[in-house]
């Protein structure tokens, strides 16, 4: 692990920053609950989600008091980290906590960064989008069901069946996107709350197969493929 990238573009060699340990890198883990019931052997278990992925970093500064602003700047204000020891891969940063910083022998000085991650690790290839003009199959390489963004073209009431599952889609204005990942469906970006009837759309790990109904006759998705 030599190092790391925010946002897809500011890499920490350019933020004058490198590692003063080895950085351990957890994996996503559950949330169980353990629920005593009276009379039954063992306790009740409940899957209750997945657990915020936490990640220190120990790291060295060079530059001083303002290369330890700038570089404490620009991870608190980061939405993404992705590791050098993990190529291909991101993750969705929630919050940072940075310590004060330490000052050391000559120009260099030392700090702790607190990462609280969302659960889950990345695709890059995730991010890029998918057009379908017509029924077919988008496959799935992560290890997670994907919470995909998907806009749907055509107007009227439409109908999107992904595996089986039948969405109805209302769209009064010739497209409406559905984003899985915040259960809301929009138009350029204002909330419809009527958009779809029934559960999000998931795409499972693997092939999924998609069916264009009535009044479909494009979908754009981003799939944000993710694993553990």
């Amino acid at each position: 692990m030599h190092g790391f990238t925010l946002d897809h573009k500011i890499s920490s060699k350019q933020l004058g920053l490198q590692f003063t340990a080895p950085v351990e890198i957890p994996a996503a883990t559950r949330r169980v609950d353990d629920i005593e019931v009276a009379g039954r052997a063992g306790s009740l278990t409940r899957f209750a989600g997945w657990k915020d992925t936490e990640i220190s970093l120990p790291l060295a500064v060079k530059g001083g008091l303002e290369a330890y602003r700038q570089a404490s700047f620009a991870l608190v204000e980061a939405s993404t980290i992705s590791f050098s020891g993990e190529p291909g891969l991101f993750r969705y940063l929630k919050h940072v906590e940075v310590s004060p910083l330490a000052r050391e022998m000559g120009s260099w000085g030392m700090f702790q960064a607190e990462l609280t991650c969302a659960p889950f690790t990345y695709l890059d290839v995730g991010l890029k989008p998918v057009t379908l003009d017509a029924s077919g199959t988008i496959t799935n390489p992560g290890l997670l069901p994907a919470d995909p963004v998907i806009t749907v073209f055509g107007t009227g009431q439409l109908e999107l069946t992904i595996n089986s599952t039948k969405h109805v889609v209302a769209s009064p204005a010739g497209q409406v996107t559905l984003d899985s990942a915040r259960l809301v469906g929009h138009v350029a970006g204002k909330a419809q709350s009527d958009a779809l009837t029934g559960a999000f759309p998931q795409l499972q790990p693997g092939a999924n197969q998609i069916e264009f109904g009535a009044g479909v006759s494009k979908i754009v998705v981003q799939p944000n493929w993710r694993t553990l």
